[in-house]
């Protein structure tokens, strides 16, 4: 899917900048349209449909309390990446 190609693309540049530090490994399945992506205190699995990204998004006990805020950033990063 393009939403697919486009956010695979922005996030191997953005790692590749250094500006997702916080990422420590992330993998993607292109036969599924799908990523998954690990770092302390986090992992995210994300799946491209038609027209739609889903986010499941797995919280250490740490980053819990700030879950909104990172929602919240995640969402503009990602509507950002999709322009």
């Amino acid at each position: 899917s393009e939403i697919y190609t486009k956010l695979k693309a922005r996030i191997q540049d953005l790692v590749a900048r250094g500006k997702l530090a916080m990422i420590n490994d992330v993998e993607f399945m292109d036969s599924t349209h799908a990523a998954r992506a690990k770092g302390t205190g986090f992992e995210a699995k994300i799946n491209c449909t038609e027209g739609k990204v889903l986010v499941d998004l797995s919280l250490g006990f740490l980053l819990k309390p700030m879950r909104g805020k990172i929602e919240e950033g995640l969402r503009a990063r990602l509507e950002s990446a999709l322009k």
